[in-house]
């Protein structure tokens, strides 16, 4: 049997459903309901708060409730000028395959306050002239709005999403427990409440973690969970090559406090060298790649009821798989993360130096980066004079004269 993840199988259905968010609720109804009129003054939403607090739910449990189509694009996509209008552009100024403009789309941008980068160029102007030019309601998802350009915060509905309240959590985790027939301590649930701080997906997954394959929940239980916690990334690695279940590798993957992409780079890079016998490592490698592909889809699609699939793969199905041949190795920090390790000090004296340039030039730090230092470099190689004048203008360090020459 499949392992489904709780957040996934009690995800809300509608926005009766979402919990501890009262205030928040309402103003998305009222919002969805002046759309339903025609098209109101604030086209798009802007649903900001803590993660865990239902913003993505909501977004969901709004299109069920009003019958509308929902188009997701997370910030993994590539947000460029043409990828956000193509996607989101078009939907909003089209109508369904069948219902035509009868029925509206909801377009949902996630991680809205993530769109940087060379991939991402122009995607913000791209919002902002599809929140202008839509015929269909638009939400934008953030944790922090205060990394959306403030001209794009001025034509969205600003909805806060508050953290939970340690009352509304514990009553939703009792709710679960009840449903899957599953005795507890109430003290057990409290602390598990007051351990997620407010996030009720976190929330949600320790108490999965806690309670996979008991009848009963005891505060011993979450103790011995909270001190399970610490464990770090290579425990976990030379744990999951001792596994004897299935049930055993999922509890040992969901009692680690760390992103289900992070994971899979530290097992991807470290247990196939592990792993002696070559049909073995190739098993694991197999689990390794369909894992990958699961959590890729899970995040372009928000396809979250993936992330069963990529869980079993890349716990069970790699360390089960591993063979009878197991070599003890020196965990190694996974290949991207050594590389960024290695440019992060070149890469802060870069944005150190853009931001003198922007300010100065009256420009964004990333079109300095992009625009502006590329000729100043061909500048200081070429032209000491104007490169000291420069240099004394900008007041550049050591370090940043360095990076220019």
């Amino acid at each position: 049997m499949m392992f489904e993840p709780w957040v996934e199988k009690y995800k809300p259905k509608g926005l009766r459903d979402i919990v501890g968010q009262p205030k928040a609720i309402a103003e998305i109804t009222r919002w969805a309901q002046s759309w339903e009129r025609g098209k109101p003054i604030k086209p798009a939403a802007l649903f900001y708060g803590p993660a865990g607090t239902g913003k993505s739910a909501a977004a969901a449990a709004l299109a069920s409730d009003f019958g509308w189509d929902l188009i997701e694009m997370n910030a993994s996509d590539q947000r460029n000028l043409g990828e956000v209008k193509r996607v989101a552009g078009t939907a909003a100024s089209t109508g369904t395959l069948f219902g035509g403009t009868a029925v509206k789309r909801l377009i949902v941008l996630d991680e809205a306050d993530n769109i940087y980068g060379t991939a991402d160029r122009g995607g913000y102007s791209a919002i902002k002239e599809i929140i202008a030019e839509t015929h269909n309601p638009l939400v934008l998802i953030a944790n922090d709005k205060d990394a959306i350009p403030w001209e794009i915060k001025a034509a969205c509905l600003m909805v806060g999403f508050e953290r939970i309240s340690e009352e509304v959590i514990i009553k939703e985790l009792e709710r679960i427990l009840h449903l899957e027939k599953i005795e507890f301590e109430e003290i057990a649930v409290k602390v598990i409440s007051e351990t997620a701080r407010g996030d009720l997906r976190s929330a949600i997954n320790d108490l999965q973690t806690l309670t996979t394959g008991k009848k009963r929940l005891t505060i011993k239980d979450v103790v011995l969970y909270r001190r399970d916690q610490e464990t770090s990334i290579e425990d976990y690695l030379a744990k999951l090559m001792e596994v004897t279940s299935a049930d055993e590798a999922r509890k040992l993957l969901w009692s680690l406090d760390m992103p289900p992409e992070d994971v899979l780079a530290w097992i991807s890079e470290n247990i196939p060298l592990a792993v002696s016998d070559a049909a073995a490592r190739a098993k694991v490698y197999d689990s390794i790649s369909r894992a990958d592909i699961f959590l890729g889809r899970a995040k372009r699609g928000q396809a979250y009821g993936m992330w069963s699939y990529a869980s079993d793969l890349m716990s069970s199905g790699v360390g089960l798989w591993r063979g009878e041949k197991v070599k003890p190795t020196k965990p190694r920090l996974p290949s991207h993360i050594r590389r960024y390790s290695r440019t992060r000090a070149d890469r802060a004296v870069r944005d150190s130096l853009a931001k003198k340039v922007a300010q100065y030039c009256h420009t964004s730090a990333r079109t300095a980066r992009r625009d502006i230092l590329p000729y100043l470099r061909f500048v200081f190689q070429h032209d000491r004079k104007t490169a000291a004048t420069v240099a004394t203008m900008l007041e550049l360090t050591d370090s940043e004269l360095e990076l220019l020459k």
